[in-house]
């Protein structure tokens, strides 16, 4: 599994400098945190805080972070949110087709439910789906992302927990990677950790691993 990952933020002392957090693999995507976004301890090490007033985490634009379809691709990390449905779509992760560009994939917590809403960019527009579980408030989740040339999958704490076939490719996203809020608009409250980016699409086996990592 780790000849496969491409970035993976810890949030430990060794890698802050500032407002800078550098990613652990050594791969050089380091993400800059807005003011009000905080690292403090949570999870199984240290997390970063949000506020849900818009404060991001911002990983630029790198080559090891183009992602294809062809070759697929995971991406994971640990969730707990501190606030209830608002009314409003919240981000957890959002990246962009390229700087500025349509979304290319973004997942979301449902305005009305503790759900999570998911989407792909693709050569026909959008494509979603939405989690059958609930997310519990301030409890720890690990959500891990993947996809393939089949279609694209959400685990839940290691488990399938919804998945769509892919009819037409998916467009390579090459942009920007947020964490917390999409640009322009408030985001969650709470905490995400141990976020991971693979080149690959890990199978149920290593999902089920990571969720169970300590």
């Amino acid at each position: 599994m780790g000849a496969v990952l491409v970035a993976h933020w810890s949030f430990e002392v060794e890698d802050i400098d500032g407002r800078r957090v550098a990613d652990a693999t050594g791969g050089g995507s380091a993400m800059t945190l807005d003011e009000g976004v905080r690292i403090v301890p949570g999870g199984d090490g240290e997390a970063l805080a949000f506020d849900g007033t818009g404060g991001r985490a911002v990983v630029p634009a790198v080559p090891q972070l183009v992602l294809s379809q062809v070759f697929g691709f995971t991406t994971a990390f640990r969730v707990s949110v501190a606030e209830g449905p608002t009314g409003e779509w919240r981000a957890l992760l959002f990246k962009e087709v390229a700087e500025g560009d349509a979304r290319a994939i973004g997942i979301w917590l449902h305005p009305d439910a503790m759900r999570l809403r998911v989407q792909l960019f693709t050569i026909k527009g959008p494509e979603y789906m939405d989690s059958h579980a609930r997310l519990a408030l301030d409890a720890w989740t690990h959500l891990a992302f993947v996809v393939d040339t089949q279609g694209m999958f959400l685990y839940v704490d290691g488990q399938l927990d919804v998945a769509i076939p892919l009819e037409h490719p998916v467009v390579t996203p090459s942009g920007p990677l947020s964490l917390g809020a999409e640009p322009g608009k408030l985001g969650m409250s709470g905490m995400l950790a141990d976020v991971r980016v693979y080149s690959a699409a890990l199978d149920e086996q290593a999902v089920r691993a990571l969720a169970a990592k300590e």
